[in-house]
């Protein structure tokens, strides 16, 4: 992580990776190096996160060590829980190829309903967290077929 030790709030290290709050209101997650992500750390991850944010949303910013597997599994389990986790927004740090193949392959295939941004730069990935908590975007419409007007 790109954070010195004194801005750092508070930390919750699990088995698989490192949660920590910032003195801005940022939350880290740090994926571990090799370690394989599947449901059950994707949990842990959740209870670690409503623990750090107590419920409230916060702009989080994730990022990885080498050799990182996240499973389908966890992918799927990622966006079913997703109304349920404390994201305003997510940046997503990647440091090579194929994590950000692997960053966009989940924006499209996925489509999370919260911000989403993919960063090679943590400056600029903190940067816009922050322009987003000043500005949240609007929520999302649940609905997307067509609206009816007249009802017969």
């Amino acid at each position: 992580m790109s954070l010195k030790n004194d801005d750092i709030v508070q930390t919750i290290s699990l088995q698989s990776m490192v949660l920590c709050l910032d003195k801005q209101g940022i939350v880290y997650i740090r994926y571990l190096e090799g370690q394989v992500i599947d449901v059950k750390e994707k949990i842990e991850e959740k209870r670690a996160l409503l623990e750090l944010t107590k419920g409230e949303k916060f702009p989080i910013l994730i990022s990885f060590e080498s050799y990182v597997t996240i499973t389908k599994e966890a992918k799927e389990y990622s966006i079913l829980i997703e109304p349920e986790q404390p994201f305003l927004a997510v940046s997503v740090l990647v440091e090579n190829l194929a994590y950000q193949l692997m960053a966009d392959f989940y924006f499209k295939f996925y489509k999370p309903k919260v911000a989403y941004k993919v960063f090679k730069s943590h400056d600029k990935a903190v940067e816009w967290l922050i322009e987003i908590r000043k500005n949240p975007p609007p929520p999302k419409p649940k609905y997307k077929g067509k609206i009816t007007l007249w009802n017969f």
